[in-house]
């Protein structure tokens, strides 16, 4: 079963035939051939490549008005949102992806009840854990520890007096902020800072000093703050690929 946008496959008549295959993504690589030197120099940009996913459906559509009523739904259901959307299936339970779907697919339309064809996904490089969706409240001086060989980008929610400055520390690396406010949200992977207020939005972005990337949570990572923080919780997003 395929979960797409919050609504999942079966919603729609649709189910998985069988185990989809597994995808490595690349690795971004930039390679250089130097004249008189032997093989190629090959340096990692630390970044992947997007990836297709691709499963085999079979649409059972006689209880849903035949395939005739069913193709609008399904049309609606995979091309009704535009960008990335949360991509899940019940075979990788634990984990979410990011992925758009531009259309394309072919069912093969037997007794116009019943269809097969392929959906296919291009699919960002992470794979989500759910469990890095889980808030984990901090104590100053806590550690995390990422159990991916991936550093984790967190979203960070602060609590201030709204009068002061305040600094927040992972390891060495520091993010200074110039008064913090009653509740501050810092998303390190959007790189932007804001707070949320009555249905409305403000941007705290000019509060912030200091690279949005030190904040990354690696194998081991400590997290201190002084000055007018007063409660710090962090949402890791855990991941791999």
């Amino acid at each position: 079963m395929i979960i797409w946008a919050g609504t999942s496959s079966k919603d729609v008549g649709m189910v998985v035939e069988h185990y989809p295959s597994i995808t490595i993504p690349q690795k971004k690589i930039e390679v250089q051939q130097v004249p008189g030197r032997n093989g190629d120099i090959v340096t990692s940009t630390g970044a992947f490549e997007n990836y297709t996913q691709t499963y085999d459906t079979f649409l059972d559509s006689k209880y849903i008005g035949g395939l005739e009523g069913a193709m609008p739904k399904i049309v609606d259901w995979l091309l009704g949102h535009d960008g990335y959307q949360r991509l899940e299936d019940t075979y990788f339970p634990g984990v979410y992806r990011m992925a758009y779907y531009t259309g394309g697919a072919e069912f093969v339309s037997m007794f116009n009840e019943y269809g097969e064809g392929k959906l296919t996904f291009n699919c960002a490089p992470e794979k989500y854990l759910k469990s890095g969706e889980w808030p984990i409240t901090m104590t100053n001086g806590k550690k995390l520890f990422n159990q991916t060989a991936f550093p984790a980008l967190p979203i960070v929610r602060l609590k201030g007096d709204g009068l002061s400055s305040g600094t927040l520390q992972f390891n060495d690396k520091t993010i200074s902020i110039s008064v913090v406010p009653d509740s501050m949200v810092i998303d390190a992977k959007r790189h932007k800072a804001y707070t949320e207020a009555d249905g409305s939005v403000i941007n705290r972005s000019n509060r912030i000093t200091g690279n949005y990337e030190d904040l990354a949570l690696t194998k081991e990572t400590t997290v201190t703050w002084s000055g007018g923080i007063t409660a710090v919780e962090i949402i890791p997003r855990w991941w791999t690929i």
